[in-house]
């Protein structure tokens, strides 16, 4: 890997800038590959956050006056404003990739993530996930076209996702993937048993549920309303189908419970769903919302 620094600001370099005003920036990424040994030591920190993610060899770091080791395959973000020390000792070789961005987005961003500041991630080599999101962050800034801190704020968001669903599958006690949810998203219409879903996974139905409510938010039958009723959106304002027909596609036998159910989670009847979104134009999509179950 080739060492390269890129700034947002080309007359002044670094830019340690806290930005309010944007919801993300980039102010600065780039690689670096070390054979000599170094030490950075800043005391008062800078304005942004600061990421760094380790690619080969191991940094060492001090977190909170103690000493750590950052191998190959983990991260740390730094917060604004706090001071960061971290060096190689002599002999050794490392690369990290690294990303200072700033925005009133930012703390919201890493809530949503999970990803907590000042702590060592060790995540595995996921190189091959972030490192062409971090290409395209060079190219972004190397060539600056129109949309450029947007599409930069975008690669920012992509990478740290990547680090968080990274951290989560390494995190003691993460839940697997639900092999389920992919299921009932081809097969919402039929009325398939709970335990069913359950012995896809090869949990007992208490267990099942628990798993299913911490990975969406949701039960499985607040799931599968909202996956029906969803399709019956889009069948009532792109056809002319009628109302018995879209309520038995989307698994509702009985029409005056399906124009019940709709009414209770829509807000309003199937027939004046379709001539409000006819009239308006209503993008389908945005009538279900997740709450209404």
């Amino acid at each position: 890997m080739v060492t390269k620094f890129f700034y947002r600001d080309l007359i002044v370099p670094q830019c340690n800038r806290r930005v309010d005003d944007e919801p993300l920036i980039v102010n600065c990424t780039g690689c670096c590959h070390f054979d000599t040994p170094f030490e950075t030591y800043n005391r008062s920190g800078r304005q942004d956050y600061y990421l760094q993610y380790v690619c080969e060899g191991t940094l060492t770091i001090w977190l909170d006056g103690r000493v750590h080791e950052m191998p190959k395959g983990s991260f740390l973000l730094t917060k604004p404003n706090t001071p960061y020390r971290y060096s190689l000792p002599a002999g050794k070789t490392m690369e990290y990739l690294w990303i200072h961005f700033s925005g009133f987005h930012a703390v919201r961003l890493l809530s949503r993530l999970h990803l907590e500041t000042g702590k060592i991630y060790t995540v595995g080599d996921c190189l091959g996930d972030i490192y062409p999101l971090f290409e395209g962050l060079f190219e972004e800034f190397t060539n600056r076209p129109r949309g450029f801190d947007d599409r930069c704020a975008a690669y920012l968001s992509e990478i740290l996702v990547h680090l968080s669903r990274h951290a989560a599958m390494d995190a003691p006690g993460t839940e697997k993937k639900l092999c389920s949810l992919s299921w009932l998203h081809r097969h919402f219409a039929q009325d398939v048993p709970i335990e069913v879903l359950a012995a896809m996974e090869h949990l007992s139905e208490s267990r099942y549920r628990i798993v299913f409510r911490r990975q969406t938010g949701y039960s499985p039958g607040e799931y599968r309303t909202a996956l029906r009723m969803q399709h019956a959106c889009d069948l009532l304002s792109t056809s002319q189908r009628s109302i018995k027909d879209i309520s038995a596609e989307c698994g509702y036998g009985d029409v005056l419970y399906f124009t019940r159910l709709f009414r209770e989670k829509i807000g309003m009847p199937p027939g004046q769903y379709r001539r409000t979104t006819a009239h308006s134009g209503m993008d389908s999509d945005k009538a279900v919302t997740m709450h209404n179950f």
